[in-house]
Protein backbone atom coordinates (compact mmCIF):
# COMPACT_ATOMS: atom_id res chain seq x y z
CA UNK A 1 0.00 0.00 0.00
CA UNK A 2 2.14 3.33 -1.16
CA UNK A 3 -0.42 5.68 0.97
CA UNK A 4 -1.26 5.80 4.88
CA UNK A 5 -4.77 6.89 6.86
CA UNK A 6 -4.37 10.02 7.25
CA UNK A 7 -8.01 12.17 9.15
CA UNK A 8 -7.37 15.04 7.34
CA UNK A 9 -6.96 13.62 3.78
CA UNK A 10 -11.08 13.77 3.95
CA UNK A 11 -11.32 17.89 4.79
CA UNK A 12 -8.72 17.97 2.11
CA UNK A 13 -10.28 16.76 -0.56
CA UNK A 14 -14.19 18.87 0.82
CA UNK A 15 -11.90 21.97 0.84
CA UNK A 16 -10.13 21.59 -2.60
CA UNK A 17 -13.41 20.86 -4.66
CA UNK A 18 -15.26 23.43 -2.59
CA UNK A 19 -13.20 26.25 -3.95
CA UNK A 20 -12.99 24.72 -7.32
CA UNK A 21 -16.75 24.78 -7.43
CA UNK A 22 -16.96 28.41 -6.02
CA UNK A 23 -14.56 29.52 -8.67
CA UNK A 24 -16.63 27.25 -11.67
CA UNK A 25 -19.73 29.27 -10.35
CA UNK A 26 -18.26 32.64 -10.84
CA UNK A 27 -16.81 31.19 -14.19
CA UNK A 28 -20.52 30.43 -14.95
CA UNK A 29 -22.08 33.34 -14.00
CA UNK A 30 -19.18 35.55 -16.08
CA UNK A 31 -18.27 37.19 -13.15
CA UNK A 32 -17.10 40.80 -13.79
CA UNK A 33 -14.64 40.52 -11.16
CA UNK A 34 -13.08 37.69 -12.42
CA UNK A 35 -13.25 39.07 -16.12
CA UNK A 36 -11.22 41.89 -14.51
CA UNK A 37 -8.95 39.84 -12.76
CA UNK A 38 -8.34 37.58 -15.76
CA UNK A 39 -7.79 40.69 -18.26
CA UNK A 40 -5.37 42.48 -15.56
CA UNK A 41 -3.12 39.72 -15.61
CA UNK A 42 -2.90 38.57 -19.34
CA UNK A 43 -2.27 42.21 -19.50
CA UNK A 44 1.24 41.53 -17.37
CA UNK A 45 1.84 37.89 -19.15
CA UNK A 46 2.39 39.41 -22.84
CA UNK A 47 5.28 37.78 -25.81
CA UNK A 48 4.73 38.17 -29.13
CA UNK A 49 3.84 35.40 -31.57
CA UNK A 50 7.01 34.01 -33.08
CA UNK A 51 9.29 35.13 -30.42
CA UNK A 52 11.70 32.81 -28.88
CA UNK A 53 9.38 33.04 -26.09
CA UNK A 54 6.89 31.96 -27.67
CA UNK A 55 8.44 28.54 -29.39
CA UNK A 56 9.91 27.75 -25.76
CA UNK A 57 6.43 27.70 -24.39
CA UNK A 58 4.63 25.96 -27.67
CA UNK A 59 7.69 23.22 -26.97
CA UNK A 60 6.92 22.73 -23.44
CA UNK A 61 3.33 22.70 -24.01
CA UNK A 62 4.02 19.50 -25.93
CA UNK A 63 4.94 17.49 -22.65
CA UNK A 64 1.92 19.12 -21.08
CA UNK A 65 -0.39 18.01 -23.73
CA UNK A 66 -2.75 14.92 -22.27
CA UNK A 67 -1.50 12.54 -24.77
CA UNK A 68 2.19 13.02 -22.88
CA UNK A 69 0.82 13.18 -19.78
CA UNK A 70 -0.89 9.61 -20.54
CA UNK A 71 2.40 7.88 -21.89
CA UNK A 72 3.95 8.95 -19.09
CA UNK A 73 1.24 7.54 -16.25
CA UNK A 74 1.56 4.82 -18.29
CA UNK A 75 5.22 4.27 -18.08
CA UNK A 76 5.15 4.63 -14.19
CA UNK A 77 2.09 2.41 -14.12
CA UNK A 78 4.20 -0.09 -16.20
CA UNK A 79 6.64 -0.45 -13.46
CA UNK A 80 4.41 -0.66 -10.27
CA UNK A 81 3.23 -3.73 -12.79
CA UNK A 82 6.64 -5.07 -12.74
CA UNK A 83 7.03 -4.75 -9.27
CA UNK A 84 4.43 -6.69 -8.99
CA UNK A 85 1.60 -4.08 -7.36
CA UNK A 86 -1.39 -4.20 -9.36
CA UNK A 87 -3.50 -2.28 -7.44
CA UNK A 88 -1.56 0.52 -7.97
CA UNK A 89 -1.19 0.26 -10.86
CA UNK A 90 -5.17 0.28 -11.65
CA UNK A 91 -5.09 3.00 -9.67
CA UNK A 92 -2.95 5.34 -11.50
CA UNK A 93 -4.88 4.10 -14.44
CA UNK A 94 -8.24 5.15 -13.15
CA UNK A 95 -6.59 8.18 -11.59
CA UNK A 96 -5.77 10.12 -14.50
CA UNK A 97 -7.89 8.56 -17.35
CA UNK A 98 -11.13 9.25 -15.00
CA UNK A 99 -9.74 12.60 -13.95
CA UNK A 100 -9.28 13.49 -17.63
CA UNK A 101 -13.21 12.15 -18.10
CA UNK A 102 -14.37 14.44 -15.26
CA UNK A 103 -12.24 17.62 -16.61
CA UNK A 104 -14.30 16.74 -19.66
CA UNK A 105 -17.69 16.83 -18.73
CA UNK A 106 -16.79 20.08 -16.83
CA UNK A 107 -15.28 21.86 -19.77
CA UNK A 108 -18.79 20.32 -22.13
CA UNK A 109 -20.79 21.74 -18.65
CA UNK A 110 -19.31 25.07 -18.39
CA UNK A 111 -18.60 25.68 -21.94
CA UNK A 112 -16.42 28.94 -21.74
CA UNK A 113 -14.66 30.48 -24.92
CA UNK A 114 -10.96 30.19 -24.87
CA UNK A 115 -9.11 33.77 -25.19
CA UNK A 116 -9.07 36.33 -28.09
CA UNK A 117 -5.51 36.53 -29.30
CA UNK A 118 -4.52 32.87 -29.69
CA UNK A 119 -0.74 32.43 -29.95
CA UNK A 120 -0.55 28.87 -30.82
CA UNK A 121 -3.11 28.93 -33.24
CA UNK A 122 -5.96 26.06 -33.77
CA UNK A 123 -6.60 25.62 -30.30
CA UNK A 124 -10.03 24.11 -29.83
CA UNK A 125 -12.26 22.81 -27.50
CA UNK A 126 -13.60 25.10 -24.31
CA UNK A 127 -11.65 26.86 -22.11
CA UNK A 128 -12.54 26.08 -18.65
CA UNK A 129 -10.36 23.93 -17.20
CA UNK A 130 -7.15 23.43 -18.76
CA UNK A 131 -6.63 20.10 -19.82
CA UNK A 132 -2.74 20.77 -19.61
CA UNK A 133 -2.55 21.97 -16.22
CA UNK A 134 -4.82 19.14 -14.95
CA UNK A 135 -3.21 16.28 -16.25
CA UNK A 136 0.51 17.72 -15.75
CA UNK A 137 -0.50 18.80 -12.03
CA UNK A 138 -1.80 14.90 -11.71
CA UNK A 139 1.59 13.52 -13.16
CA UNK A 140 3.72 15.96 -11.22
CA UNK A 141 1.54 14.73 -8.21
CA UNK A 142 2.25 10.97 -9.56
CA UNK A 143 5.53 11.22 -9.04
CA UNK A 144 6.14 13.40 -6.06
CA UNK A 145 3.55 10.99 -4.06
CA UNK A 146 4.62 7.64 -5.41
CA UNK A 147 7.67 7.77 -7.15
CA UNK A 148 9.66 9.91 -4.68
CA UNK A 149 9.60 8.47 -1.80
CA UNK A 150 10.95 5.33 -2.78
CA UNK A 151 14.35 6.99 -3.63
CA UNK A 152 17.13 6.20 -0.88
CA UNK A 153 19.02 9.09 -1.40
CA UNK A 154 17.93 12.39 -0.20
CA UNK A 155 19.68 14.81 -2.38
CA UNK A 156 17.89 12.94 -5.20
CA UNK A 157 14.51 12.77 -3.55
CA UNK A 158 15.02 17.05 -3.46
CA UNK A 159 16.18 17.32 -6.73
CA UNK A 160 13.32 15.63 -8.44
CA UNK A 161 11.04 17.78 -6.20
CA UNK A 162 12.46 21.01 -7.63
CA UNK A 163 12.58 19.88 -11.00
CA UNK A 164 8.88 18.50 -11.28
CA UNK A 165 7.33 22.02 -9.64
CA UNK A 166 9.61 23.90 -11.66
CA UNK A 167 8.29 22.07 -14.80
CA UNK A 168 4.78 22.29 -13.40
CA UNK A 169 5.24 25.85 -12.87
CA UNK A 170 6.55 26.50 -16.62
CA UNK A 171 3.41 24.53 -18.00
CA UNK A 172 0.67 26.53 -16.42
CA UNK A 173 2.84 29.91 -17.10
CA UNK A 174 2.86 28.61 -21.19
CA UNK A 175 -1.07 28.57 -21.24
CA UNK A 176 -1.29 32.00 -19.87
CA UNK A 177 1.47 33.33 -22.32
CA UNK A 178 -0.17 31.44 -25.52
CA UNK A 179 -3.24 33.02 -25.07
CA UNK A 180 -5.19 29.42 -24.92
CA UNK A 181 -6.45 29.78 -21.32
CA UNK A 182 -7.43 32.17 -18.94
CA UNK A 183 -5.29 32.63 -15.05
CA UNK A 184 -8.84 31.62 -13.83
CA UNK A 185 -8.96 28.21 -15.95
CA UNK A 186 -5.43 27.49 -14.90
CA UNK A 187 -6.43 28.27 -11.26
CA UNK A 188 -9.66 26.00 -11.81
CA UNK A 189 -7.38 22.99 -13.29
CA UNK A 190 -4.76 23.06 -10.13
CA UNK A 191 -8.21 23.33 -7.81
CA UNK A 192 -9.57 20.35 -9.58
CA UNK A 193 -5.99 18.18 -9.93
CA UNK A 194 -5.49 18.92 -6.09
CA UNK A 195 -9.18 17.86 -4.82
CA UNK A 196 -9.40 14.91 -7.18
CA UNK A 197 -5.84 13.73 -6.27
CA UNK A 198 -6.88 13.43 -2.47
CA UNK A 199 -10.36 11.76 -3.19
CA UNK A 200 -8.49 9.05 -6.02
CA UNK A 201 -6.56 8.49 -2.58
CA UNK A 202 -10.15 8.19 -0.37
CA UNK A 203 -11.03 5.40 -2.88
CA UNK A 204 -6.98 3.51 -2.97
CA UNK A 205 -7.40 3.38 0.47
CA UNK A 206 -10.65 2.00 0.67
CA UNK A 207 -10.95 -0.46 -2.09
CA UNK A 208 -7.31 -1.73 -1.94
CA UNK A 209 -7.78 -4.63 0.52
CA UNK A 210 -10.69 -5.87 -2.07
CA UNK A 211 -9.02 -5.31 -4.87
CA UNK A 212 -5.84 -6.87 -3.62
CA UNK A 213 -7.68 -10.17 -2.94
CA UNK A 214 -9.69 -10.36 -6.02
CA UNK A 215 -6.21 -9.91 -8.17
CA UNK A 216 -4.29 -12.38 -5.85
CA UNK A 217 -6.91 -15.27 -6.24
CA UNK A 218 -7.67 -14.18 -10.64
Amino acid sequence: MIFKHRDERGVSCFVWFLLFILLMSAVSLRASWLFDIDEMIQGLMVIKAGSVFAYFYRFVALFGSPVAVLIFSAIIAGVFILQRERVTALWIAFTILGGYFLAYLIKNLVRRARPDHDIVGGAFGFSFPSGHVFGSTILVLFVLGILVPRIVESGNRFLIRVLMIIWLVIIVLSRIYLRVHYPSDVLGSLLLAFGWWNFSQLLYLHFYQKANKVLKDS
